[in-house]
C-alpha cells in the first residue's frame, strides 16, 4: 500500500496528454482492484462519481475488471481539460480514502511530512 500511496502522491499533469493518461492508468488499476481500499465493489462508486466519465450502469459495479475496462475506455476519450480534472479529483479522493482508512502507518506519513517540512530548514540532522 505504501508504494501505491507514493505513486498517487507523485501523480501530476504532464505536458504530453498520453503520458498523463498512462500515469493515471498506472495508479487507477491497482486502486480499483485493491480490496484493502474498497472492500465492496459498490464502495468504488464514491470515487468514480467524482470523475468526468459518462454515466456508468449499475451492472458494471458487479465486476471490478469490467468497471476498470469501461473507466479506461472513458479516460482514453477524455480531452486535455477533462483529463486534468480527472487526475486532480482522483488524486485528492484516493489519498483521502487511503489516509482515512489508515492504510498507511502514521509514522510513515509523519516522517514524510517532517522530511519535507519548511520548519526544519534551519536545523541540521545530528
Amino acid at each position: 500500500m505504501k508504494i501505491l500511496w507514493k505513486k498517487v502522491r507523485q501523480l501530476s499533469i504532464k505536458r504530453e496528454v498520453e503520458q498523463s493518461k498512462m500515469d493515471l492508468y498506472s495508479v487507477l488499476i491497482p486502486t480499483i482492484l485493491s480490496t484493502e481500499i474498497f472492500k465492496n465493489n459498490r464502495d468504488i462508486k464514491e470515487l468514480v462519481d467524482l470523475l468526468k466519465v459518462q454515466d456508468l450502469k449499475d451492472y458494471l459495479y458487479d465486476s471490478r475488471t469490467a468497471l476498470l475496462a469501461r473507466l479506461i475506455r472513458e479516460i482514453q476519450k477524455n480531452n486535455e481539460e477533462d483529463l486534468n480534472f480527472n487526475i486532480n479529483e482522483f488524486k485528492k479522493k484516493s489519498l483521502d480514502i487511503i489516509e482515512r482508512k489508515n492504510l498507511i502507518e502514521q509514522s510513515e506519513i509523519t516522517g514524510f511530512i517532517n522530511k519535507y517540512s519548511r520548519n526544519n530548514k534551519g536545523e541540521l540532522d545530528e
